[in-house]
């Protein structure tokens, strides 16, 4: 579908922003990510060991590794909000706008 440049409607999209502080959204995301590790990692300590076969260190390892991959997954999807969050506030404590 082509709009014509004299469209009503030509005026009304807008272009998608450019970051203005990458950095402070790469700090914002990876502290995001932080949080959701302890959260996650809270989490399993709540889950009751079978006791038939005893835990591992390389089962340990495997459940840390797999709570680092969900909490990727979580701060990827960006549905939480909290990096976005984070983000606004830095900008606000950092003076930068």
């Amino acid at each position: 579908m082509k709009i014509p440049s004299n469209s009503p409607y030509f005026n009304q999209v807008e272009a998608p922003k450019k970051e203005e502080h990458p950095e402070i959204r790469k700090v914002a995301k990876q502290f995001e990510g932080l949080f959701l590790n302890q959260v996650v990692s809270a989490m399993r300590k709540t889950v009751v060991k079978g006791g038939m076969v005893p835990e591992s260190n390389a089962e340990r390892i495997y459940q840390s590794m797999l709570d680092s991959e969900y909490t990727e997954k979580m701060t990827d999807t960006e549905q939480l909000g909290l990096s976005q969050m984070i983000y606004e506030q830095l900008l606000r404590s950092s003076g930068a706008r």
